[in-house]
């Protein structure tokens, strides 16, 4: 008998303490109501439903449980409405002192920004300084995207020069490159490989690495305002087991070319011994 009501008990008790830890995990990430995410247009991360971003996603939906509401906006609205709090996290987003107080940043992807334009600008043109001493030469790039501390530097002084133009996305920013409109953009290979489809038309363009130093961290990006400094650790524990168990490996290799997804997986930092006390 008394065997009898603990097996009823047990029976009761069950699903409230799945419910229980349920609640728990969605309380340790902050989602107990759907989060409101927005993706961008970028042939690199994401696009037609798919890409890099929307696998991330995915995958964290389905390690987590959580739910989403996904959105795609311009890269300068997803920054007014993550201030705002109308949105509570986005994709690919780039860490900088102005945007951390507003968010949380946890890279998945690291990225080589480059210069790409016209063959026909002769092969000695290697250098975003090169560029900027070719008289009157406009580059073009998306509106609120930061290039990393190197690039923007380079930027902020071609912009006081009147020869930066911006645009909402990459199809509007390469349309003005091959129209002429600019004689740069800043971006990736894979930018260039994404809009420019026909490869005849494709190979009157170079790319050039024009960044000194390691890759650029691209990643999840948490609103302060949606989420708090614990529970952002939590989703950094998320990112970290996908790249331990080879979940991210696997992402970009179902998105990039061999080469290119190790190397979006590259940091580029490398340490001797003696660099980490050893």
């Amino acid at each position: 008998m008394a065997l009898h009501r603990r097996f009823l008990s047990l029976l009761v008790l069950g699903p409230a303490v799945w419910l229980c830890a349920e609640a728990m995990a969605e309380d340790r990430l902050g989602c107990n109501q759907p989060i409101r995410l927005a993706f961008y247009r970028n042939p690199l991360v994401y696009h037609d439903g798919g890409g890099i971003d929307q696998d991330v996603v995915s995958e964290l939906a389905r390690r987590t449980g959580c739910r989403f509401e996904l959105s795609v906006q311009p890269r300068a609205e997803t920054w007014k409405a993550l201030q705002s709090g109308d949105l509570d996290m986005a994709t690919s987003g780039i860490s900088t002192a102005e945007r951390r107080a507003i968010a949380y940043f946890i890279p998945y992807l690291y990225l080589r920004n480059k210069l790409i334009l016209p063959r026909d600008l002769g092969d000695d043109l290697n250098s975003l300084e090169a560029f900027h001493d070719m008289p009157g030469a406009r580059i073009g790039v998306i509106a609120g995207y930061r290039h990393g501390p190197y690039i923007d530097a380079m930027l902020r002084m071609l912009r006081t020069e009147g020869r930066v133009r911006e645009y909402l996305d990459d199809a509007a920013r390469f349309s003005a490159l091959i129209n002429g409109e600019v004689e740069g953009v800043i971006g990736h290979e894979m930018n260039l490989r994404s809009v420019i489809l026909d490869p005849q038309q494709r190979s009157h363009f170079r790319v050039v690495d024009v960044s000194p130093g390691p890759a650029l961290g691209l990643g999840l990006v948490l609103g302060r305002k949606s989420f708090t400094a614990a529970q952002s650790a939590q989703w950094q524990r998320e990112i970290d087991a996908m790249w331990l168990d080879g979940g991210l490996l696997k992402i970009m290799n179902r998105n990039a070319p061999a080469p290119l997804a190790v190397e979006f997986l590259d940091s580029g930092y490398r340490y001797g011994s003696t660099d980490r006390g050893w």
